[in-house]
């Protein structure tokens, strides 16, 4: 039986200003791209929310840490203890084509006299359903692509079909 470790932060720390929690993700892979963002709170009423995302560090005892900072807006006291709601989630990607009544979506390269500029603004219940690629972020690229595997960008991130 395998057990999956939940992230959460082994340390804060109150450094020029702001709060930095190290938070430990072992549940993660390396380079894996993770979303992490949550508050700091303590009882007198102290409080920092922050929000990053971040491909996950391999540090040479393999442990798989990342460094996220807050400004706080309440002021930390010395002697209290410091309570972290903590959410950190993979960076999933999904590419979505317009729906047309009745019609095969189109996408840009359906349309390459058109440049984006150009292209007609969405009017109300315009409606983009048609999957095309889905997957999530890895500091070099996407690792997990279903559907079309249909570029999103000019990013090399993104795979192209």
């Amino acid at each position: 039986m395998s057990l999956v470790s939940n992230p959460w932060v082994s340390q804060v720390t109150f450094k020029k200003g702001q709060i930095v929690l190290t938070v430990r993700l072992d549940g993660f892979q390396h380079h894996e791209s993770v979303e992490i963002s949550g508050y700091a709170t303590q009882n007198s009423g102290a409080f920092a929310a922050f929000y990053d995302i971040q491909p996950v560090k391999k540090y040479p005892d393999d442990n798989k840490i990342m460094y996220v900072k807050a400004a706080p807006s309440r002021e930390f006291k010395d002697g209290e203890d410091v309570t972290v709601v903590l959410r950190a989630a993979r960076v999933w990607i999904t590419v979505l084509k317009q729906q047309q009544d009745g019609q095969v979506p189109y996408s840009l390269t359906d349309r390459p006299d058109l440049p984006p500029a150009d292209l007609p603004s969405a009017e109300d219940g315009t409606i983009w359903s048609g999957t095309t690629a889905a997957g999530y972020a890895t500091a070099g690229g996407l690792s997990t692509w279903t559907a079309g595997e249909t570029s999103a960008g000019c990013d090399s991130s993104f795979q192209e079909s």
